[in-house]
């Protein structure tokens, strides 16, 4: 009886081992790991361009009374794209020696600026329009004659004498330019607006063209860039 027992007990504890082991085996469905999505494309141009090109202007707009009184010069600069709506550009620009005879003789002209542009873009995304204004250092040399002094400057300058001004200007104009990948054309008008004596005038109307260069997005770029850059261009 006792063996009986036993064997009893020790079938029933078997049997409560194997039920729940079966019970709590369930198949387990299988999962798809979700595939990495696709990092954004890496932008193929930094934030920086530099550009150059040549400038028609009537330098010290007041006093040049040449009949042709367009003057040429050349230009450089740099340009920091903020974002697809905004950048800062700066360029200086130097003009050839002139005369503007018989009052001026040797005139030598030099100008700093940094300007402030908004960009619209044309829907081949290719294409800018941007106005833009900013501020602008200017420098004028010249030996003052006194001959057909029409503006009466002898108030201001002594005769037969070298005069070097230097002046604060407001800038104010429109650009146009079109890129071809790395190159890009830039047609920009402009005027400054400065004092004069004691008058406040416009002393510079300018068109300046030229070639912009961008910088492609290389080791360097990625290295200085944030990781969580999204800013893309073209």
């Amino acid at each position: 009886m006792l063996n009986k027992c036993i064997i009893s007990f020790i079938l029933i504890i078997g049997l409560m081992w194997v039920l729940p082991s079966h019970a709590q085996v369930k198949k387990t469905a299988k999962t798809a790991t979700p595939l990495p999505t696709k990092l954004d494309k890496e932008r193929q141009f930094t934030r920086w361009s530099i550009k150059g090109g040549a400038n028609i202007s009537v330098i010290y707009l007041a006093r040049n009374v040449k009949e042709k009184n367009n003057e040429p010069g050349y230009c450089g600069g740099f340009i920091y794209e903020a974002n697809n709506f905004i950048r800062l550009s700066a360029l200086y620009t130097r003009f050839s020696p002139i005369n503007i005879e018989p009052t001026w003789l040797n005139v030598r002209a030099n100008t700093f600026e940094a300007n402030l542009e908004i960009l619209a873009k044309f829907p081949n995304k290719k294409t800018l329009l941007y106005p833009f204004v900013g501020l602008s250092y200017n420098t004028y040399t010249g030996f003052f004659t006194g001959e057909s002094d029409y503006l009466n400057l002898r108030e201001y300058y002594p005769v037969n004498s070298t005069i070097k001004n230097k002046w604060l200007g407001v800038n104010f104009g429109v650009g146009l330019e079109h890129n071809f990948g790395i190159l890009g054309l830039f047609l920009d008008y402009r005027m400054r607006v400065g004092r004069q004596e004691k008058a406040i005038n416009i002393m510079d109307v300018c068109y300046t063209g030229g070639i912009k260069i961008r910088f492609p997005y290389g080791k360097l770029a990625k290295s200085i860039s944030s990781t969580n850059d999204r800013f893309h261009w073209f």
